[in-house]
């Protein structure tokens, strides 16, 4: 549909109502300018003479007053036509009428502050449009008011103060947390300046802040302290920014952090970096902080005090090792450039000269410093000396390198005994090892006073011959063979110490030459050159020497060897057999045990090698005398004294000069002492070799001969070898029975514990268990040995507390803590046993555990009597009670007279009788008690026993009437001993007691008394009830009653007592029985005749 718009629609109306009014007023005008015209034309005529038409003075005339009079009559008629189509139009477009009421009641609304309004739309001309876009400005104002709403709410829910100034500094505005933090009420601070709020400082401060900012058109930040109301300055952190509008500048919004806590905190962190001076200046190594130009920015007082220039600020390395380079321009490490790099820890070496020119060594531990963001920004470095400690590393490297090279040279030399095969290898070892170009070895010939090369290396057979026999004395190796002095040069051809030598001009420079020394004598020397300058340290000659030692020994040896092997071919047809026993007794010694069988005939055999006609063996004992251990002739008992200490013999003088002596003609030496037994046979000749181990003397080996007999070394030596390894048997047999009766020992002591002992490995599994726990618990050590702990008591269901108690007791002692538990366990008897749990760990002598011992210990007993003797003080107490309740009743019916005189005297006589029952059981404790502490003694006299026996017979001859008992007291002979006779008597009484008690009527009871060799035999004996076999070892416990206990009274005291009373006199009881055929005490005492 086609749309017009107002402007246009109002238009089109006027138009229309225009010419409707004005086409009939043209006609009117039409008409008149008909008339017009006819009248004109009435006026015209033809002049004479002329052609054309002349219009007459009245047509000119009508003409002219005819155009005026037309427009006044046209004007006002034109007027009206134009107000007339106005008003028609407006009349016909009324409705616009209604967009502006709408538009001007929402105006009236956005006044009142109804942001919801919404206009209709009437029309979709210019007002319908006018009429949207209202309705869209007032959305836009409500969506600018809300958030001009929640900036207002946000900015009042700010925790940090806010204040709002204009371009003088000024405030116009705060928020709530102002006002919190200061006080200040925002009525209280409008229109104030902010300076009013600081001090003179701070305000300073302030006025300087604001004007940079202002000059660079920048926000700014920093840190001043403002008053609060109450007058108190707080520290606030200030972040400002200036306000523009149209670019300029109309004020400054500014942001104040309370910074109470971070001023505290910086405060406490410059305590805390004062503390960490002081922990750094306690610290004995040099301690250095280094920022990331490598200066120093702080150091400790070690090294404050160990540099003369200024510390703070310089570069690290001119503080650490005195140099203007740093260390990587130096190609060593830099630890600080490291940690910059790596940001980890970093741990190095610096060798460095210091100003006296000594090496020094510096260990550099630096750690990283980092700031809050996790950047290095620091370095830390701990530089300790470790020059000593390096010292000793490297003393300790090269003393190492010396023992490889030593051990080396002695494998090659213990690796064979083929003299060519051991130099050779020694000589090519020494060439390389020293780096030189070859070598020699040089013999000593003893016959030709001459040195001969017997192997070499680097130079030629044809100049071997031409020079390799020297002088002993010239050349170099002639003069060391005969100092026996090692010698070196670096050259030795500009060594002015050697004057003439071949070696001068062969070339050779580099020079060493060292003995070969035996174990008395130089037997040769060994040589080392070099085609070019060679310098040899102190330490190179030391491994020389000490290779020139083990050369000769290994020489010595071979020798040795040697000559062993050539008097064995020499001998071997006669002797074979000895050879072969002698071989075999070296086996013999190494692995015997026990010497005692043996060692006579590893004597015979020594004795037929060397051809001796007696030998011995004698060892020292503690005080320094000879003991015989054994001989090839049975002399005395083995440990027999034959030599005192203080005795001069052979024996003593090979001892004290610890190596063999030999005595070529006994008789001529009459200083010595010589036992009885080898004084008689008058030997010629002797040697003793003395048995060491270590510095422990232990014996002498010594064999005597009927003629004159000399000694080569060869012989000694090998004498010593066999006393050494006779030595070492004896030493080992001896250790070895030692070890053998600890064990034993240590196993008897284990065994014969009354306790259950299950000894476990770190993983629970037993290791062994006494003979206490196979006896106890019902388990073989069989079933026990090798199973885990726990699992040995799983043969019942009930055990499952007792196991539970044993792993936390396990378990404790592997944490190194013994642990004792009660428990309750039903073993494989099936009987049910109180224990008390105590497991200890096993720990070697650096605390490690290897193992836990776990005691059983059978406690039921115990709890047994405690349960006993809490009866017994029940029944004690009930005993006592008893007569204590009628002795007090009669006692007061007797003070108030209820009774008469007789009853009273039969109440007096049952008091009596109380009493004396109570005064025995009281003497029953006491004299347990006396005896138990020692404090009780015999009071010895002559006894007769008839008497005593019938004695104890009428003190019961009520009782004995009262069960109608039958009584036999019979005796071999009147007998008379020295005992306690007290004691004796009560001794009868306590047992005669018991049988009255735990009889039926009419029992029977018989007392023997008589003597056997040198005892007294007291039997007493009944038919009564008897004793179960199980009460029978308890019966002599006190305050066990046993089964009967329960029907009877009693404390339990009486047999106790009795066995008490027999051991006081030496002897013993015993007790036998069976239930329901009676009981009989056989008593022995030792008899002591009365006389």
């Amino acid at each position: 549909m086609f749309k017009m718009k107002f402007v246009y629609r109002l238009i089109t109306i006027f138009l229309v109502f225009g010419l409707m009014i004005v086409l009939p007023y043209s006609f009117t005008i039409l008409d008149q300018v008909k008339k017009m015209i006819a009248a004109e034309e009435a006026t015209l005529h033809v002049p004479e003479g002329g052609d054309t038409v002349v219009m007459t003075e009245k047509g000119t005339e009508l003409h002219r007053e005819f155009i005026p009079k037309l427009i006044d009559n046209m004007l006002p008629y034109i007027f009206y036509i134009l107000v007339l189509a106005f008003l028609l139009s407006i009349f016909f477009s009324r409705k616009i009428l209604v967009s502006f009421q709408q538009l001007q009641k929402g105006a009236r609304a956005l006044r009142d502050g109804d942001l919801d309004v919404k206009l209709d739309i009437m029309s979709d001309d210019e007002l319908g449009e006018v009429t949207e876009s209202f309705n869209e400005m007032a959305v836009a104002l409500k969506k600018s008011t809300l958030e001009l709403k929640k900036k207002d709410v946000y900015i009042n829910a700010m925790l940090d103060p806010l204040w709002v100034v204009d371009e003088e500094y000024r405030i116009i505005d705060i928020n709530p947390a102002f006002t919190k933090l200061f006080g200040h009420m925002r009525e209280e601070v409008m229109g104030a300046s902010i300076y009013d709020f600081c001090d003179d400082k701070n305000a300073d401060i302030m006025r300087r802040q604001l004007e940079e900012r202002k000059d660079k058109e920048i926000s700014s930040i920093y840190e001043i302290s403002i008053f609060a109301k109450d007058g108190v300055q707080i520290p606030v952190l200030i972040s400002g920014s200036p306000i523009y509008s149209d670019g300029q500048l109309v004020g400054s919004i500014g942001i104040l952090k309370d910074f109470r806590e971070q001023v505290k905190l910086r405060n406490e962190l410059h305590q805390s970096r004062d503390y960490i001076e002081n922990i750094m200046n306690s610290i004995e190594e040099e301690i250095l902080v280094i920022d990331r130009e490598y200066r120093i920015v702080m150091a400790n007082r070690i090294v404050l005090t160990n540099t003369d220039t200024p510390v703070i600020g310089e570069f690290c390395h001119r503080i650490s090792h005195g140099s203007d380079q740093p260390c990587w321009a130096e190609g060593s490490e830099c630890p600080a450039q490291i940690v910059f790099l790596t940001g980890k820890n970093y741990r190095t070496t610096h060798q460095h000269i210091d100003a006296s020119g000594e090496k020094r060594f510096h260990e550099i531990l630096a750690s990283p410093i980092r700031d809050s963001s996790g950047n290095v920004s620091n370095v830390i470095e701990l530089i300790r000396d470790i020059s000593e400690r390096t010292r000793r590393e490297q003393d300790l490297s090269r003393k190492n390198s010396e023992l490889i090279v030593l051990n080396e040279i002695s494998k090659l030399l213990g690796r064979s005994l083929k003299p060519d095969e051991i130099f050779t290898r020694v000589l090519n070892k020494l060439i390389e090892m020293a780096g030189m170009d070859g070598g020699g070895i040089f013999f000593i010939d003893d016959a030709n006073r001459e040195v001969v090369c017997r192997y070499h290396k680097g130079v030629s057979d044809e100049y071997v011959k031409m020079l390799g026999r020297i002088r002993l004395g010239d050349d170099i190796p002639g003069k060391v063979a005969v100092t026996g002095q090692i010698m070196t040069t670096s050259d030795i051809s500009k060594d002015h110490r050697v004057e003439r030598s071949v070696m001068k001009h062969s070339g050779i420079q580099g020079y060493c030459c060292i003995p070969i020394k035996g174990k008395e004598r130089i037997i040769g020397v060994l040589s080392l050159f070099s085609f070019k300058p060679h310098i040899f340290t102190p330490e190179e000659e030391n491994i020389l020497s000490s290779i020139g030692d083990m050369t000769g020994i290994a020489v010595e040896n071979i020798r040795l060897y040697e000559k062993m092997r050539e008097l064995y071919e020499f001998q071997r047809m006669r002797r074979e057999e000895e050879h072969f026993q002698l071989l075999s007794l070296s086996a013999k010694l190494g692995a015997a045990i026990d010497m005692t069988n043996i060692l006579a005939g590893v004597l015979e055999l020594i004795k037929g090698f060397f051809g001796a006609d007696f030998i011995w063996l004698l060892v020292n004992d503690d005080a320094g005398n000879f003991l015989l251990k054994s001989s090839v002739v049975p002399l005395q008992k083995a440990d027999a004294l034959l030599y005192k200490a203080s005795e001069s013999s052979v024996e003593r003088y090979a001892m004290n000069k610890k190596k063999p002596f030999v005595i070529y003609d006994m008789p001529s030496e009459t200083e010595l002492y010589l036992a009885p037994e080898i004084a008689e046979k008058q030997y010629h000749s002797a040697v003793a070799v003395p048995m060491f181990i270590g510095k422990k003397a232990v014996g002498v080996v010594s064999l005597y001969f009927n003629r004159k007999r000399n000694f080569s070394d060869e012989e000694l030596h090998f004498l010593e070898i066999i006393a050494n390894a006779l030595v070492v048997s004896l030493e080992r047999a001896d250790y070895y029975a030692k070890a053998i009766s600890e064990k034993e020992l240590s196993g008897a002591v284990l065994q014969s514990v009354a306790d259950s002992i299950i000894t476990v490995d770190p993983a629970g599994r037993v290791i062994s268990v006494n003979k206490s726990f196979e006896k106890m618990i019902g388990v073989s050590q069989e079933k026990a040995i090798g199973h885990p702990m726990c699992d040995m008591f799983r043969f019942q269901e009930g055990n499952e507390a007792f196991r539970l108690r044993l792993t936390e007791c396990f378990s404790s002692a592997l944490m190194g803590k013994a642990l004792n538990k009660d428990a309750v366990l039903t073993t494989a008897y099936g009987n049910t046993i109180s224990l008390v749990i105590s497991s200890t760990p096993i720990q070697t002598k650096d605390g490690k555990i290897t193992g836990v011992v776990n005691l059983l210990r059978d406690i039921s007993r115990e709890k047994e009597i405690d349960r006993i003797k809490t009866e017994i003080v029940r029944s004690v107490s009930h005993e006592f009670r008893t007569p204590l309740s009628a002795i007090v009743g009669m006692t007061e019916m007797i003070l108030n007279g209820d009774i008469d005189e007789s009853r009273a005297v039969e109440y007096l006589t049952i008091i009596k009788s109380e009493g004396k029952r109570l005064s025995k059981m009281v003497s029953e404790l006491l004299s347990i008690a006396r005896i138990e502490s020692g404090k009780e003694s015999l009071r010895l006299s002559a006894i007769d026993l008839n008497a005593l026996v019938r004695s104890t017979l009428e003190s019961f001859a009520s009782k004995i009437e009262g069960k109608e008992a039958d009584v036999r007291y019979s005796q071999n002979s009147p007998l008379s001993f020295v005992g306690d006779e007290e004691k004796i008597k009560q001794l009868f009484a306590n047992i005669l007691d018991n049988a009255l008690t735990f009889s039926d009527n009419k029992c029977i009871i018989e007392i023997n008394v008589q003597k056997k060799q040198d005892l007294l035999e007291i039997m007493i004996s009944d038919n009564g009830w008897g004793i179960p076999e199980k009460d029978i070892p308890h019966l002599t416990e006190r305050f066990y009653r046993g089964k009967h206990g329960e029907v009877t009274k009693g404390t339990g005291l009486g047999l106790s007592l009795c066995d008490e009373i027999v051991m006081m006199h030496g002897g013993i009881m015993e007790i036998r029985s069976r239930e329901g055929e009676g009981t009989k005490i056989i008593m022995d005492i030792p008899y002591r005749e009365a006389r």
